[in-house]
């Protein structure tokens, strides 16, 4: 007699033997009393799907939040969440990793080139408006100058 399972129960198998570290097919097949080829051909038509999670689905959010609900997890907690998830400890680590790393270079954030240089511009720009306004200033005192200079002594084509 042919026992038939559930394709959910047959994925959940076929994952647990695949992870790192994960049991041998006969250990399954003892610790579930499936027979061990039965295994073998659900590994064959369930190995090829992708039942794991990549971690490049989960948005930054997800991730924090998994960091977060995972920092306290016993060893077997984890090794549930985990599972219930679709995720390796690699992924949960390397987040982790990420994450840390981000905190310690947060800093000032860059400007963006074209404010850079826009910013440089008008000092450039201001450096020339105050050159030009003292020679303007030192052309009128001049002038200024010479009026009075014309008053005081007379215009030089008068004498002659």
């Amino acid at each position: 007699m042919s026992t038939h399972y559930s394709p959910d129960f047959k994925q959940s198998i076929v994952q647990i033997i695949s992870m790192p570290g994960g049991p041998s097919i006969m250990e399954m097949s003892v610790k579930t009393g499936v027979h061990h080829t039965s295994i073998r051909k659900w590994i064959e038509a369930y190995a090829k799907t992708p039942v794991m999670k990549k971690s490049k689905e989960w948005t930054p959010e997800a991730k924090l939040k998994a960091i977060a609900e995972t920092l306290i997890m016993g060893e077997n907690e984890l090794g549930e969440y985990l599972r219930a998830n679709g995720l390796h400890s690699s992924d949960l680590e390397q987040w982790k990793q990420e994450f840390y790393s981000s905190q310690k270079s947060a800093g000032r954030p860059k400007l963006d080139p074209e404010i850079v240089e826009l910013r440089n511009k008008e000092k450039e720009l201001s450096k020339d408006l105050k050159r030009k306004d003292r020679a303007l200033a030192e052309m009128s005192a001049r002038i200024v100058l010479l009026k009075k200079s014309r008053l005081i002594w007379g215009d030089g084509e008068d004498d002659e």
